[in-house]
């Protein structure tokens, strides 16, 4: 699953810095961001021959909890932020959640899925405390990060057993 893994954080990490580079027009930006979304998870669908074997039932019950999580925290995010807060807001608490769902995933992923998490979660953190600093910023950091460690997982080589 790692290799898989990191293609599809590879994928979203690009789709983030692109939408940054197109942030002048936010249809752009939405879409690019989303089709770095989507081909991740076209990745992900032809993770097999990426795979180096099967994940066992706690690595898989472990990816579960990760996604419930995040389900639930961008649900009680979307009722919790007040009508017209600003768009940067939100993704910068859209960035936290994701962090956190992160570190679930460490035990599915490895725990290199733990820096990046505090990386995210750091950033977002950073950006909901200086509202001054563009949130370009705080967006590019947490795309190359997901960049980075997506090529550093799918870099991984089967290890023996």
């Amino acid at each position: 699953m790692v290799r898989s893994g990191g293609l599809f954080l590879a994928l979203v990490g690009l789709g983030l810095i692109g939408g940054v580079l197109f942030s002048g027009d936010a249809l752009v930006n939405y879409v690019v961001f989303f089709v770095g979304v989507a081909l991740g998870l076209v990745a992900l669908m032809f993770a097999g021959p990426l795979s180096f074997g099967s994940p066992t039932r706690s690595q898989v019950a472990a990816l579960v909890v990760a996604v419930v999580l995040e389900g639930v925290l961008l649900n009680i995010q979307g009722r919790m932020l007040p009508r017209g807060t600003d768009e940067s807001v939100r993704w910068l608490w859209i960035s936290m959640i994701v962090g956190a769902h992160f570190l679930p995933m460490a035990m599915s992923f490895g725990p290199r899925l733990l820096g990046l998490g505090s990386i995210c979660i750091g950033s977002a953190v950073a950006g909901l405390l200086l509202p001054t600093v563009p949130y370009e910023a705080f967006a590019l950091v947490d795309g190359f990060a997901k960049l980075a460690f997506g090529l550093w997982l799918f870099s991984d080589k089967p290890h023996a057993a």
